[in-house]
């Protein structure tokens, strides 16, 4: 009978009310100055004293940062210094220009609205942007415009599953998440039509576990062949995280790599990281049918391998040359969850969104957020 209840509210119309989070953007760079453009619509200014300003496409604002707080010039009139300021969309439709006031930084466009707050070294500046408006943004920034317009549906339920389930990383600084790519990648407004269109065509649509639960969405560039369960990189196993044998991604982009390693830095490593009896059984040769989590005969934790050496990933061939130790491997990532380039030639060969994502995550349910709220209450 639950199961009944499930289906029947897993394909609920979309909810109507916007889910709005909020970004840090331009992270980590201490921003001292920047001038502020409204590009569409219209913003009020407010300040921690309330209502500033009304301002348009007309509007010349700059912002600067000082030992006080947050200065504001308009049209080169001062209008005070601040702890916080908020540029707040009211407009039906919104977006503006950041352009930072220095020659390393690129000027981007964000959709809605814009928080600012006072730093010890500069600036903090946070996108309060509606879920959607971000998630396409989140969508380019990681795949970019070549991927078919299926992918894109997949890559935005992913990257709103992934949001949502990691809205905690930052609240100690104010904001939910960072543009960084150990959040998700996000470089401002996306005008590119196929991708706004996906955003908007899943609106609203996550993935849960049997328990009405977020999954972690967990996805890679390639994974050569052979996905990985979660308990082989992370601690953490999870039944809809398992091993897949896919071979849609093999002899397509970043299929095969080569590393070649100082035969000499190869053994201080082995040396530090094995005892010495396993560094006596150890078989300078090795062959990878599948997915290695140990080096043979030894406790050697390949993933280590993987980040000491900035291997592209776990799956690799181990060749005694002499002076040089060549590994030969395949793939590119983590190798947990989706595969991005296998799960791309799928849409390419014609499978759609809900396909491509029960490919990779076995046992999961794409749900609009508005049944979340019913089975949390249930």
């Amino acid at each position: 009978m639950r199961n009944c209840l499930i289906i029947f509210f897993l394909f609920l119309s979309f909810a109507a009310k916007a889910e709005f989070i909020n970004i840090g953007i331009y992270h980590g760079e201490n921003i001292k100055a920047f001038e502020f453009s409204v590009r569409a619509g219209k913003y009020s200014l407010f300040s921690e004293q309330g209502k500033i300003s009304e301002l348009n496409s007309k509007s010349s604002v700059k912002v600067e940062s000082n030992h006080q707080g947050v200065v504001v010039m308009l049209d080169g009139q001062n209008l005070g210094t601040f702890q916080k300021i908020n540029f707040v969309g009211v407009g039906w439709y919104n977006h503006f220009l950041i352009r930072p006031i220095s020659n390393r930084l690129k000027e981007q466009r964000y959709d809605d609205n814009l928080k600012v707050f006072s730093q010890s070294k500069g600036m903090q500046l946070v996108n309060n942007i509606d879920l959607d408006n971000y998630v396409a943004g989140v969508v380019e920034a990681e795949v970019g415009q070549k991927p078919p317009k299926e992918y894109f549906k997949l890559q935005a339920i992913i990257c709103r599953t992934y949001a949502l389930s990691n809205t905690h990383k930052h609240l100690l600084e104010g904001f939910n998440l960072c543009d960084q790519v150990h959040c998700q990648a996000y470089h401002g407004k996306s005008f590119f039509s196929p991708i706004v269109e996906a955003s908007m065509q899943t609106r609203g649509a996550v993935i849960v576990d049997s328990d009405i639960q977020l999954i972690t969405a967990a996805f890679h560039s390639h994974c050569g062949g052979q996905t990985v369960n979660s308990e082989d990189v992370w601690t953490k196993s999870l039944y809809y995280l398992r091993s897949v044998e896919d071979t849609f991604c093999t002899n397509l982009k970043n299929s095969y790599w080569e590393k070649r390693i100082a035969t000499q830095a190869w053994n201080r490593y082995l040396q530090a990281n094995l005892a010495e009896a396993s560094l006596e059984d150890f078989e300078p040769t090795y062959q990878a049918s599948r997915r290695a989590l140990k080096l043979p005969n030894t406790n050697l934790d390949v993933e280590d391998m993987r980040h000491h050496f900035g291997l592209r990933s776990t799956f690799f061939d181990v060749v005694d040359h002499g002076d040089t130790i060549l590994l030969c491997g395949k793939g590119y990532g983590h190798g947990v969850g989706l595969c991005q380039i296998g799960a791309m030639e799928m849409a390419r060969r014609g499978y759609n969104y809900s396909d491509i994502l029960h490919f990779y995550y076995r046992g999961v349910h794409i749900i609009d957020l508005s049944a979340l709220d019913f089975f949390k209450a249930d």
